[in-house]
Order: C-alpha cells, then sequence, then structure tokens
C-alpha cells in the first residue's frame, strides 16, 4: 500500500476512535475487512438463492441495524478523509457463485469502511483508554465478530 494510502488510514483510525496505526496494521485491517465481508456475501448468496435469484442484491446481505449505523457513519467521516478510493482497492471481491449485483458493488467500500468504524469501536469497548491496538487485540476483536457473524 502506499505512503499516502497509510497515512489516510492512521487520519482514519485517529479521527474515529483516537488509535494509532502503522504500516503493519495495514495488512490486518486488509485481512479483517475481507474476511467480514466474505461473511456477509456468503450469508447474501443463502439468501439470494432463498428468493429465487442467481443475482446477489444489497438487500441480500445480513446488515444489521448497528451496522448500518456504522456504516452512516463512516460516510460522514469519508466526506472529510475520502478513503472510498482507498477501500475499494483493498476490498477484495472472493469469487462467488453468484453474480454480484451493481447495488452491491457500490455499496463495497461503505461496507467496508462500516465494518471498520466497527472495529474502532469494539477496540475501544475492550479497552476504553487503548491508544495503539496490539496483537491481543485484533484477536479479541475478530474473535467477537466471527461470533456474530
Amino acid at each position: 500500500m502506499s505512503v499516502i494510502g497509510v497515512s489516510k488510514f492512521e487520519s482514519f483510525f485517529r479521527k474515529a476512535g483516537s488509535l494509532d496505526i502503522d504500516k503493519s496494521d495495514v495488512k490486518r485491517i486488509y485481512d479483517f475487512t475481507n474476511e467480514v465481508i466474505y461473511r456477509l456475501l456468503t450469508v447474501g448468496m443463502k439468501n439470494a438463492k432463498l428468493n429465487g435469484r442467481d443475482v446477489l442484491w444489497y438487500t441480500d446481505l445480513p446488515i444489521t441495524e448497528g451496522l448500518e449505523a456504522q456504516i452512516e457513519e463512516f460516510r460522514q467521516l469519508n466526506e472529510e478523509l475520502d478513503l472510498e478510493g482507498i477501500l475499494e482497492a483493498i476490498t477484495k471481491m472472493p469469487p462467488l457463485a453468484l453474480a454480484i449485483g451493481e447495488d452491491v458493488e457500490q455499496e463495497l467500500p461503505n461496507i467496508a469502511g462500516g465494518i471498520l468504524v466497527a472495529l474502532i469501536k469494539t477496540f475501544k469497548i475492550l479497552e476504553p483508554k487503548l491508544k495503539n491496538p496490539q496483537t491481543k487485540h485484533w484477536e479479541s476483536a475478530k474473535a467477537i465478530f466471527e461470533t456474530l457473524l
């Protein structure tokens, strides 16, 4: 990832949760975001199939009220920080059994941003005074997301 991309993520984590991250955290951000998106897409495919479609729509994704709120918070932060291009670049679309609807493709950067806002808040819930997430914080957050999604 470019230096500009790393600095934008650093700004985002500082603005959203007063957290300091560094270059080594960018790989974790990439992996974490894509794992959660894959889980959402997997459930979404099941919903699309249940509805007799071979195209995955945004409404098929299990976007909860809480995640929707985080996506909206990301949109507000994104107006200032302009992260959408970077999130498009790091959001890897896995091969899926169904076609992806245009609405899903357009929303993936916002979904990724909402996931990251939720991640930042999870770090702060786990340790309110946290400044620099360490491996144990990443592992705990990942376990929480895996339990819920």
